[in-house]
Order: C-alpha cells, then sequence, then structure tokens
C-alpha cells in the first residue's frame, strides 16, 4: 500500500520537468493499475522484483519499477532486467508503451536522478543483459541507457514504430481522399440506419462491457485464425489479464469498450483505456465477411473520434504503427519508440560475446570455402 500511494502520487500528482511538463503527458501504461495488474498475472515470469527507491526526508521522489526474468542456454541461466510490463513472452505479450521512471523534481534535479539510477544498476553485476522496450528518447531511462552503454560489452537501439494520435480540441486537416472515405462510410452507415436497426453502442455497465470484451475476443481469433495463426487472445495470460482488467477498472471510468451492431449482429468492437483526459485505443475485433462493406474497422475510430470530442476527451491516442500504417490517414505520427538491449560488463557476457563472434567467424569461413 505504501508503494501504491507514492506510486500515485508521482505519477497522478506530482509535475515532472520539460517534455513531462504535466501528467497528461504519461501514458495509460504508467498506471498502478495497468502495472499491478500485470503484477498479478503474469507473476510467473517473475524471478525477482528490482524496484529501485529513491527518497527524500522519508518521502519517495523517484520509482524505478524493475523485473528479472531467466533464460537457460546450454545449462547457463541468465538474468534480464526489464521494466514492469515488459518483455514478458513475445506471444502473450500485453505491448506496455512510454514506460518509464516516476520521479518528482521537487527535491533532486532529473541529472542526478539518472546518475543515481546508473550508479545502482551497475552495481547489479548478476544481470546479464538489460532490455528495455518501447521507450520514448525523452525518457528517464532513455537518458540512463546512453551512462550505461558506456560500460556494456554489446549495445543495440531500433526504431520500433511511432504513436499516432489525434487531437480533438483542436482541428486536423485531414487528406482530401480521406475525406471522401469518411463522408462515404458515415453516409451509408445512416443510410443502413433508415433501412436497418443499426447502433453505436458504447458500454456503461460491466456486464455489458464484459461481453463487448468476449464478442472482440471472438471477432479478433476468428480473423487470426484465417490466416492460420493463433491470435493473441489464445493465450490465457493475455486473456486473463484484460478480463480481470476490465473488470477492476470500468467502474472508474477507465475502460471503453464500443461496437456497431446491426439487427443485432455486432460487426465491430474498439477497447480503449481512459486515462488523464486521453483515450487510447488498444484492440480490436471486426468482422471483415459483413456485406455490404462498411469498413467497421475505420468506422468504429470515426464514431469513438466524435463520442472524445463529445465528452471533452482531448486526445485519441492509438497507440504503436508503423509509417504509412491504416492510423495515419487519420491521425498525426508522434514520437518514435525505440528498443535498447544491453549486454553488462561481466565474465558470462564476455564468454557469450565470444561463442558469438565465434560463430560469426565460422559462418564466414564457410562462406569463403563454398
Amino acid at each position: 500500500m505504501l508503494l501504491e500511494n507514492a506510486w500515485r502520487t508521482l505519477t497522478e500528482t506530482k509535475f515532472y520537468p520539460t517534455n513531462y511538463n504535466n501528467k497528461e503527458s504519461l501514458q495509460c501504461f504508467m498506471s498502478w493499475e495497468w502495472l499491478s495488474q500485470w503484477l498479478e498475472t503474469y507473476q510467473d515470469y517473475i524471478v525477482e522484483l528490482k524496484i529501485i527507491c529513491v527518497l527524500y526526508n522519508d518521502e519517495y521522489i523517484t520509482i524505478a519499477p524493475f523485473y528479472i526474468c531467466s533464460n537457460n542456454t546450454w545449462g547457463i541461466t541468465t538474468k534480464t532486467l526489464s521494466f514492469i510490463a515488459t518483455n514478458e513472452p513475445e506471444h502473450c505479450e500485453v505491448t506496455s508503451e512510454f514506460i518509464d521512471i516516476a520521479y518528482s523534481t521537487e527535491h533532486i534535479q532529473k541529472q542526478e536522478i539518472i546518475e543515481l539510477l546508473c550508479s545502482q544498476l551497475n552495481k547489479l553485476t548478476d544481470i546479464t543483459k538489460f532490455n528495455f522496450k518501447d521507450l520514448n528518447k525523452q525518457s528517464v531511462m532513455y537518458a540512463v541507457c546512453q551512462q550505461l552503454k558506456l560500460q556494456a560489452i554489446a549495445y543495440e537501439e531500433h526504431i520500433t514504430g511511432y504513436q499516432f494520435y489525434l487531437n480533438t480540441t483542436s482541428a486536423y486537416q485531414y487528406s482530401t481522399s480521406f475525406l471522401k472515405k469518411k463522408k462515404r462510410i458515415l453516409n451509408k452507415f445512416e443510410k443502413i440506419s433508415n433501412t436497418k436497426q443499426d447502433q453505436f453502442i458504447i458500454a456503461n455497465k460491466e456486464s455489458q462491457a464484459l461481453k463487448l470484451y468476449d464478442q472482440l475476443v471472438d471477432l479478433h481469433q476468428k480473423r487470426w485464425q484465417q490466416k492460420n495463426k493463433p491470435g493473441v487472445f489464445s493465450n490465457n495470460y493475455f486473456y486473463d489479464f484484460h478480463k480481470n482488467f476490465i473488470k477492476k477498472n470500468f467502474k472508474k471510468g477507465k475502460i471503453v469498450l464500443s461496437a456497431i451492431q446491426i439487427e443485432n449482429q455486432v460487426i465491430s468492437v474498439n477497447y480503449s483505456i481512459k486515462w488523464h483526459n486521453i483515450l487510447y485505443f488498444y484492440q480490436s475485433g471486426i468482422d471483415e465477411h459483413y456485406k455490404p462493406n462498411l469498413s467497421p474497422g475505420l468506422l468504429n475510430h470515426l464514431l469513438l473520434i466524435g463520442y472524445c470530442k463529445e465528452h471533452n476527451i482531448k486526445q485519441y491516442n492509438l497507440l504503436k504503427s508503423k509509417q504509412n500504417d491504416y492510423k495515419s490517414q487519420f491521425s498525426q505520427q508522434g514520437d518514435e519508440l525505440i528498443n535498447i538491449t544491453m549486454l553488462s560488463s561481466n565474465k558470462l557476457n564476455w564468454f557469450w560475446l565470444a561463442v558469438y563472434r565465434a560463430k560469426l567467424g565460422l559462418k564466414h569461413l564457410l562462406k569463403l570455402l563454398r
């Protein structure tokens, strides 16, 4: 309870400097609700929690929410340090974005926080690898990594995508082609409503939200199974994480499940998370075979944007995607997301590096011999 109160104070009431000058700059994945649900659901993957705290006069002024997972290769156990709610196995990952250190600069400067964290992380000599996924370049953790890499024996950094968002309180200049597409879709939906019973539904009860969640799962799974792929909801960890997250947070007003229903047939469901007056679109389920084709996925987005405007929600955030993805048609590109992997400077890693270089050398030699 003490750590929860401290975390909420730092992420909900304290103010960050520069790029994090208000709490609306933080992402929903840094909410206590998201992190604690992950800890509860994914505890099988946690070897050890490694939460680093900085206190000033018994007040928490910095909290770094790390954990350690392990792998066993050739009988050798390796340990990886990551942020909580990241770096779980790919088949069940919740894809948290822009998680960072929670901190306040009332009693300490940002640079001091960076140096303190570097000092503490360098003391973790049993850590084989540092793995941080989908960081923001403006984050404290990114700055920490830039210092840690000076002592790492290997460092890799790459962009995984970009966040896309739409500020609903200001005019956005859609392309002419998209405006035509938007008008065509909305007109078709209105035309159908004149001849059939259609609805844009926003769940207003927990039971309705859970029903829509299961309908989303069904639509999502059918779409992936048609591609001969299992779909992420086939994983019990992933399914249970979101079902319990919805149960615990729907009545708090943090969950929005929206659906398009025509004559009692649900053809699209969107699952979104509301935090600090921003609505984050997280997942969807779409019936691609419904006729006539209404582009149900895009239609749900357009109606949700209208919902945001009506309820004074200042931003509709579509989270990570690639450039030129469908999201770029009706939103603007935001900050890039970056993955960082580092091998710490210990004896085990020097061994692994020697093996890796030997493998590369062998491959090159075999290539020459051919």
